[in-house]
């Protein structure tokens, strides 16, 4: 009888088991910034298995295709953009004189707001410095300060950044308390988060180092201007030395207009994204939560993951404006929540769009978020799908998930002639 190919076993024989070969190594990929700790397992013949990748491209040992380069990626387009604002970045002239030099982390509030202070101390003669790139390392820099183990993850690595700052010895670390967040005038207020808030009055009680430094960390207003001139004049003033009215209102002016310009960009880029989505006919994920998600050790890569699986990324900051005001069943009153329900609005009223929320363990407010998103995107028959992220870094049931995301929008799209009408 003629035999048939599922008829031949796939054990190796006894004679290929007598050679059998295989080594394992440890290497650390390099397409990307999230370093990954992949394990090389190599078998006879030169076949190979490649685990702890935390997306697609730690298979070909972190060399990227150029389709991987050009698929929009809101996340890492931020995470870019932001690292420009530094008088490293900027400034030509390294023999520059500066006034001061002040410290700045890449975390929490100062995610988005880094531009609005890189504008106000580099007009008033500052150098500026910022944090490190988030890692795990950064992480353990400030575990040991970080009072309780049910803050979320973007609170405890502001520890780590905090360190990283107090090591470039500058004269001053800035992270002010601002109860209130920009007012974009889509919700019915516009608070920060107490944790964004107020964290610089935990991080002075319980970080030892910061004696080593000066902290400044002044309550301000950063929705009228009048009261963050008088705000932050007399707290210069007070704390750091001589500045005129004139050079601070100057600085204010500067800093709000690389504010407004920083989030242009990141709305331009948006759009962008989605135009080149449309054109290739590729499904576009909103990759929502807080701005400061986008950070590298915060999302675990879970953009690139999402970009691997063929979504073009964009996030809820650069599509929102893109969204409509809704009736709500919760008091909007978080400016982060309303860029986050526009959003959910904005993917339920588009059949190539689809939201993933990502949460952070430890975050009470996101107890009301989740089931406002839900109710939104399930009111337009969109599938709702949350991703708890925190310290630890196991992407195994993340890839799970998206792929079943996958999965479901194919049988969907079965069932219609035209899945992008």
């Amino acid at each position: 009888a003629k035999k048939h190919a599922s008829d031949v076993s796939d054990l190796l024989s006894a004679e290929a088991l007598r050679t059998f070969e295989h080594k394992a190594k440890g290497v650390v990929c390099k397409g990307c910034t999230n370093n990954c700790h992949l394990t090389v397992n190599t078998f006879s013949g030169g076949r190979r298995y490649i685990s702890g990748n935390r997306c697609e491209r730690g298979l070909s040992l972190g060399v990227g295709s150029s389709n991987d380069a050009e698929t929009p990626n809101l996340h890492e387009f931020k995470r870019k953009l932001i690292r420009t604002y530094s008088s490293e970045a900027r400034d030509k002239d390294n023999n520059a004189e500066y006034r001061y030099t002040v410290g700045l982390p890449t975390a929490l509030g100062m995610w988005e707001l880094l531009p609005l202070w890189y504008g106000v101390f580099s007009s008033l003669g500052f150098r500026v410095v910022i944090s490190e790139e988030s890692t795990k390392a950064t992480y353990d820099k400030g575990k040991f300060s970080i009072p309780s183990d049910t803050a979320c993850y973007p609170a405890k690595i502001m520890h780590g950044h905090i360190e990283s700052l107090i090591a470039q010895k500058p004269d001053f670390i800035f992270y002010p308390c601002l109860t209130y967040n920009v007012n974009e005038k889509a919700g019915d207020n516009h608070y920060n988060c107490p944790v964004v808030a107020y964290y610089s009055e935990l991080l002075k009680s319980n970080m030892s180092s910061l004696a080593s430094v000066r902290f400044l960390y002044p309550y301000l207003n950063i929705n009228d201007r009048h009261e963050m001139l008088r705000g932050l004049y007399r707290y210069l003033n007070d704390n750091v030395g001589a500045f005129s009215r004139s050079e601070v209102s100057k600085a204010i002016k500067r800093g709000l207009e690389e504010y407004a310009a920083y989030m242009k960009a990141v709305r331009a880029e948006g759009e962008r994204a989605i135009s080149y989505a449309r054109e290739r006919g590729m499904r576009i994920m909103i990759l929502a939560g807080r701005p400061y998600h986008v950070d590298p050790e915060i999302g675990h890569g879970i953009d690139r993951l999402a970009a691997s699986l063929g979504f073009a990324v964009v996030s809820e900051d650069s599509i929102a404006h893109l969204g409509e005001q809704i009736p709500l069943h919760v008091l909007n009153q978080w400016t982060y929540h309303t860029r986050l329900y526009r959003a959910a609005q904005y993917a339920a009223s588009h059949n190539d769009t689809e939201l993933v929320q990502l949460v952070s363990f430890g975050c009470g407010i996101d107890a009301i978020t989740t089931d406002e998103v839900r109710s939104i995107l399930e009111a337009g028959g969109k599938l709702y799908t949350q991703i708890k992220i925190d310290e630890i870094t196991n992407l195994g049931a993340v890839k799970i998930r998206l792929r079943s995301l996958v999965g479901a929008l194919e049988e969907r799209e079965a069932g219609r002639s035209d899945p992008y009408a």
